[in-house]
């Protein structure tokens, strides 16, 4: 004769079943959202290319209409400002 498995081992057979197909999910989810990341990266976007008359190329890119020269920290004009350091 058989003996049936208790209540409580198949509910720890199902809590484990239900923490291998969580992890299963979240592994899947981590590759999926990695992938995207890396294919959405600025470093892999192509810049767009024209060609002139010449038959040289020009590469364009676009910054936004930033500009930042290196060693530049602060905005030009050559005005310092001052800041109110102390509180009455």
């Amino acid at each position: 004769m058989a003996t049936s498995p208790s209540r409580i081992d198949e509910a720890r057979r199902r809590a484990a079943a239900a923490k291998q197909a969580a992890l299963s999910l979240a592994a899947a989810g981590f590759i999926a959202i990695a992938l995207l990341a890396r294919l959405s990266h600025p470093a892999h976007a192509s810049s767009s290319q024209s060609s002139t008359s010449t038959g040289s190329t020009v590469q364009t890119q676009d910054d936004d209409g930033f500009s930042l020269d290196p060693g530049q920290i602060a905005p030009s004009g050559g005005s310092t400002g001052s800041a109110q350091t102390g509180v009455s």
